[in-house]
């Protein structure tokens, strides 16, 4: 699942994440996401905007994380910000963190392998 307010950047991935064979839920704010999860969708991977409008990434990630149900699914943060302070917090609150603009084989890199240690430990 991805949750980006820029349809540029949920176009582009949807497409890339495609063609590598997965199956992609893009939402363009944190509330359709949360609404999903409600209905009992169950993603492998979340990727998560940091910053925007009406509810930011940090508030998505809150919600998810007081959730037991959906506490468990990985989130990787997606943002523009790099400062020393900002990667501790995407390291401390996130299993790990693209910052845009990105480069499209390192973030299939990460995706595959968050994946990949996701069913290894299944």
């Amino acid at each position: 699942m991805i949750v980006d307010d820029d349809p540029d950047i949920l176009l582009s991935l949807r497409k890339l994440l495609e063609t590598k064979g997965y199956k992609v839920y893009t939402f363009d704010n944190g509330y359709d996401l949360i609404k999903a999860l409600k209905k009992g969708e169950k993603p492998t991977l979340i990727i998560l905007d940091v910053m925007m409008p009406i509810i930011n990434g940090w508030q998505i990630q809150r919600l998810l994380e007081a959730n037991p149900k959906w506490k468990k699914y990985p989130i990787f943060f997606l943002t523009g910000r790099s400062t020393e302070s900002a990667v501790e917090m995407y390291e401390r609150y996130a299993k790990d963190y693209i910052i845009k603009p990105f480069d499209i084989n390192d973030l299939l890199a990460k995706v595959n392998q968050a994946l990949f240690d996701k069913k290894s430990l299944a």
